[in-house]
């Protein structure tokens, strides 16, 4: 029994900003990879702010085409967009349960409904591309700057200190000139 799917069986489409995925049918590992790419590549072109992947046509998923997807899932988000699944069957969410996939960084929804309503309500987080090393600043940069600003603390904590004992000797010669 052959359970490739061609590319032909798929389904991607950009709907209100988000990218709709549906898989119709079983993926064997090399569709499974090109789904992958396909989906990197749409989403990167398009610039979609979410991927809704529908699996309800599956029936069956092993660990490896399972992984492949969950990894999918991570790559879209580093792209921007939000991944949501939909459709899982009860016997492919079994299975994979039973075969201690891990499960934590997926996103999942009953109904395409539910998977939609899901996105819309997404806010991206957005980073500072600097504060990570990318656009001209490196690390060692980084970290030289953030050596610059404690030695710039530390200047600022020993003026301080100066200030209190310059402080406290006025006090004393006040003294002294009370007796």
């Amino acid at each position: 029994m052959e359970y490739g799917l061609s590319l032909a069986a798929s389904a991607m489409h950009v709907l209100n900003g988000n990218l709709i995925v549906t898989v119709n049918g079983e993926l064997d590992d090399d569709s499974a990879k090109q789904l992958q790419r396909d989906i990197l590549s749409k989403t990167e072109v398009t610039s979609v702010k979410g991927v809704l992947i529908d699996v309800s046509s599956v029936r069956f998923m092993d660990s490896f085409t399972f992984s492949l997807l969950a990894d999918t899932a991570r790559m879209v988000s580093l792209l921007g967009a939000r991944p949501v699944f939909v459709g899982f069957k009860a016997g492919v969410a079994s299975a994979l349960v039973d075969l201690e996939v891990n499960l934590d960084s997926i996103s999942t929804a009953l109904t395409m409904e539910d998977g939609v309503e899901l996105l819309n309500s997404y806010k991206p987080r957005w980073i500072r591309l600097d504060d990570i090393g990318v656009n001209g600043i490196g690390v060692d940069e980084a970290e030289a700057d953030l050596g610059d600003a404690e030695e710039n603390d530390a200047q600022d904590d020993a003026e301080v200190e100066e200030e209190g004992a310059d402080h406290g000797d006025a006090e004393g010669n006040d003294q002294q000139d009370d007796r």
